[in-house]
């Protein structure tokens, strides 16, 4: 039985009217603009084509493999935003990380063009996607070879979060060269770039996990093993130093509670490893754009 757009369930009616209602927020008080609660900047489209011009007569042939760099950044934070809205693992993570993407690309309209994720695949490391009315592609205009190097370095930093692997992302239609759509394949790095994810996930593996089974005050002073008397402590008060001042805290087998609006050690640890993961994720990408030629 097919069904109109006038027919889809209520869910879908009210999620798209709410969305074309409520996406956009502006603050004229404070010269903000919301979208989705997000503080955001408007730009006309054509900005990444003008920059791409200037960078093209700073460094020439370099513009776009380093506008592609860029953009494989922003796609890494967006990436690193879906990864940590989710809590489930497992499949049920792969299945919610892949309605969320969807969600987020077709169901929102974010001005990049009418994008269509055909299909993702976790084992694989690998995703189809197909944007019709790329913003890019009308930008830059007529092409012989496909065109939209902002728009691939994004989705390749945004799937390398997603599908957890340094990926790269191809495009293998592009509107400039008079196809109906852009189409991009992504796929699995090279077997350079593999290396290096392999070497970090070895050094992940060898560091030390740190279980929180002390009060936090213990924990706070451990971290900061650099600020050390300059005459060691004899024994006995090496002993009333580490001693609690409560009975409470006397209680070394449980962990602490953090007060209010005080993060836990482990959300701490997250935040490193995120922030750990960002970077070792763009440093790829930098040496897979800027590779020293000999």
């Amino acid at each position: 039985m097919q069904t109109s757009p006038k027919n889809k369930p209520s869910g879908w009616d009210l999620r798209r009217l709410v969305g074309s209602v409520n996406q956009v927020r502006f603050n004229d008080n404070k010269g903000e603009v919301s979208f989705f609660g997000q503080k955001m900047i408007i730009l006309r489209r054509d900005v990444v084509r003008v920059m791409r011009d200037g960078l093209e007569r700073l460094v020439a042939d370099q513009a776009a493999p380093f506008l592609s760099y860029l953009a494989s950044g922003i796609g890494i934070h967006e990436g690193s935003i879906f990864r940590d809205s989710i809590t489930s693992t497992g499949a049920q993570q792969r299945a919610e990380l892949e309605n969320l993407v969807h969600s987020a690309f077709e169901d929102t309209n974010l001005g990049l063009g009418k994008m269509k994720i055909r299909a993702v695949d976790f084992d694989k490391a690998s995703a189809s996607v197909s944007i019709g009315n790329c913003f890019e592609a009308m930008e830059n205009g007529q092409s012989d070879e496909p065109n939209c190097m902002f728009t691939s370095g994004f989705l390749a930093g945004l799937f390398a979060e997603v599908l957890d692997k340094t990926v790269q992302a191809r495009e293998t239609k592009c509107i400039s060269q008079g196809q109906p759509e852009c189409e991009f394949e992504i796929s699995l790095a090279d077997s350079e770039e593999q290396a290096i994810d392999a070497e970090t996930e070895k050094e992940e593996a060898a560091q030390p996990k740190v279980v929180e089974t002390k009060p936090s005050a213990t924990v706070e002073k451990s971290s900061v093993p650099f600020e050390k008397p300059s005459v060691t402590p004899k024994p006995s008060e090496e002993k009333s130093v580490q001693k609690p001042a409560t009975p409470v805290k006397e209680q070394g087998s449980k962990p602490s509670i953090p007060g209010p609006g005080q993060p836990s050690q482990a959300e701490l640890d997250k935040g490193v490893e995120t922030a750990n993961r960002i970077e070792k994720r763009k440093q790829g990408f930098w040496e897979k754009h800027f590779k020293k030629k000999d």
